[in-house]
């Protein structure tokens, strides 16, 4: 702070009274501006305090995670230590194997249901097949059959036809022959 000080100062103070009116006026814009700076330095540090709330928090937070994080490792601690009891007593490695072989039988036995429905679902599927092979085969023996039975229709009739036309013609060429004969 810039102040001025005048000849007659009281210890410790200025004296006020014994100032122009200059001075004192300049002495009030001195003070302003310091006044100014210092809000200024203040508002500066608002933002770092706002932080070191924030940071507070995130501390706060984290220390709280830190305990729930050991809880529960003390509680995987505990579960681990009677695992090792079960597995350090006498007959506990059998019993785990004969677990582990149970969930090995489970999946086998899964296994062997799921390659079971396969195979009943391929059966299936060929009895199908032949059934429809068998419908088909019956389908097309009929229409050949049919079809034998009309081609020896459509074949006489063209027999006869083909008869009736020669007999035509040769009733006709007997009758050219003759008149031939008799010309």
């Amino acid at each position: 702070m810039a102040l001025f000080q005048t000849e007659s100062m009281p210890e410790g103070g200025v004296n006020y009274k014994n100032m122009a009116k200059d001075q004192l006026v300049m002495l009030l814009q001195s003070q302003k501006s310091d006044i100014e700076a210092l809000e200024r330095k203040l508002n500066e540090y608002a933002p770092l305090a706002e932080e070191k709330e924030s940071l507070a928090q995130q501390v706060e937070k984290l220390t709280a995670e830190n305990e729930a994080l050991k809880a529960k490792t003390d509680e995987m601690e505990s579960k681990l230590a009677s695992m090792d009891t079960e597995v350090t007593e006498p007959g506990s490695i059998a019993e785990m194997a004969i677990r582990v072989n149970g969930v090995m039988e489970a999946a086998q036995k899964a296994a062997d249901d799921y390659l079971a429905k396969i195979k009943k679902m391929h059966d299936t599927m060929q009895q199908d097949y032949a059934v429809y092979e068998m419908i088909a085969k019956q389908k097309a023996d009929a229409i050949l059959q049919d079809a034998n039975t009309q081609a020896e229709v459509i074949v006489k009739k063209a027999r006869i036809e083909a008869d009736d036309i020669w007999s035509t013609l040769q009733g006709r060429f007997n009758n050219y022959v003759d008149d031939k004969k008799t010309s």
